[in-house]
């Protein structure tokens, strides 16, 4: 069972390698046969080589990304809500997203979902 502190370094690895483009850490976090849903409602992509060819394009531009509020831990899952900066400078957009990472017995994300759409979608304010 992960601990909140171990769920806590995942979710600040994973926006702190947002933002550093660091998709190598990223994949580090994940199991070899997760699966990404982002955001909710889009094909999910499962294995390595998937989600190295969605996060190549989703770090792209990102500028700034912070947590907004503390994770949230239950069982093996933990809920945390953030924000990222992305775009041209000028053109920036910020994007408010709750990520849920679900842990294996090994302690690597198996299964990412994204909430997060048009609403929340607007220009950095």
């Amino acid at each position: 069972m992960i601990t909140y502190d171990q769920a806590r370094q995942v979710c600040e690895t994973y926006i702190q390698s947002l933002v550093t483009n660091d998709v190598d850490a990223i994949l580090d976090l994940y199991a070899h046969d997760a699966t990404v849903e982002d955001p909710v409602g889009t094909e999910a992509r499962t294995g390595q080589d998937a989600l190295r060819s969605f996060y190549a394009g989703a770090v792209t531009g990102v500028v700034e990304a912070t947590l907004t509020g503390e994770p949230r831990l239950a069982g093996n899952e933990v809920a945390f809500p953030f924000q990222v900066i992305a775009g041209q400078p000028g053109e920036e957009i910020q994007i408010n997203i709750i990520d849920i990472f679900r842990f294996n017995a090994e302690g690597k994300v198996d299964l990412m979902r994204a909430f997060w759409g048009s609403d929340n979608v607007g220009g950095k304010s």
